[in-house]
């Protein structure tokens, strides 16, 4: 079992300075950015980056990891109180804006820039989000499903079931702004449309009182 490092205050506000460092060159110049300059931006040495992080994937994948802390989705920001309803909208939100933000959007294309010279990165990218989001939305069906209020088909998964969800939250706004383009949509028709992609979800598996 693994002993989690405490950091001293300083060590703290150099390993935050590291991390921005590195999300902004991540994003301004892609995968192929150098510890160097990391470390440069940084205001530390090259030293101190690597008593940090082992390797520019553990970077990368950290920048990702926080950019879900920032946004507020992570287990310990998400009610599970909540009625079912009000929690997967809440969560649906937070999902799409968070997809839509531009250090999302250019993360996910350096994932994919490296695909042919780097295969290991989307690896690496899917773990630190897509997976992980998937893991927080499976234990709050679980949970649901345990209290009687959901029911999945024995043939399907609580993961596929979660996947279903997870891919209709994208809709249109997330794949066109991916590809550069915007959708002109407002805030109001995106909760709209994925409020309906609750009430679709929860016609098909929420139980009948």
């Amino acid at each position: 079992m693994s002993i989690k490092k405490v950091l001293t205050p300083r060590s703290q506000r150099k390993r935050e300075q590291i991390l921005a460092a590195a999300s902004e060159l991540f994003m301004s110049q892609g995968y192929m950015t150098s510890m160097d300059l990391i470390a440069e931006q940084a205001g530390v040495s090259k030293q101190t980056v690597y008593s940090h992080f082992k390797t520019k994937d553990d970077l990368f994948d950290t920048c990702i990891r926080a950019k879900c802390v920032a946004a507020e989705f992570t287990e310990t920001a998400l009610d599970h109180s909540l009625p079912i309803r009000e929690f997967l909208c809440q969560f649906a939100y937070r999902f799409q804006a968070m997809l839509l933000s531009t250090e999302a959007v250019l993360m996910f294309r350096t994932a994919i820039s490296q695909i042919d010279n780097h295969p290991d990165l989307a690896k690496t990218y899917l773990a630190a989000g897509p997976e992980a989001t998937v893991i927080l939305l499976v234990q709050f069906l679980e949970l649901k499903q345990q209290q009687g209020i959901i029911a999945i088909p024995e043939n399907m998964t609580l993961e596929q079931a979660a996947m279903q969800l997870l891919l209709m939250w994208h809709g249109k706004a997330v794949y066109w702004r991916y590809l550069g383009q915007e959708t002109q949509e407002l805030e109001t028709e995106l909760h709209h449309y994925l409020d309906a992609c609750v009430d679709l979800f929860l016609a098909g598996y929420q139980v009948d009182n």
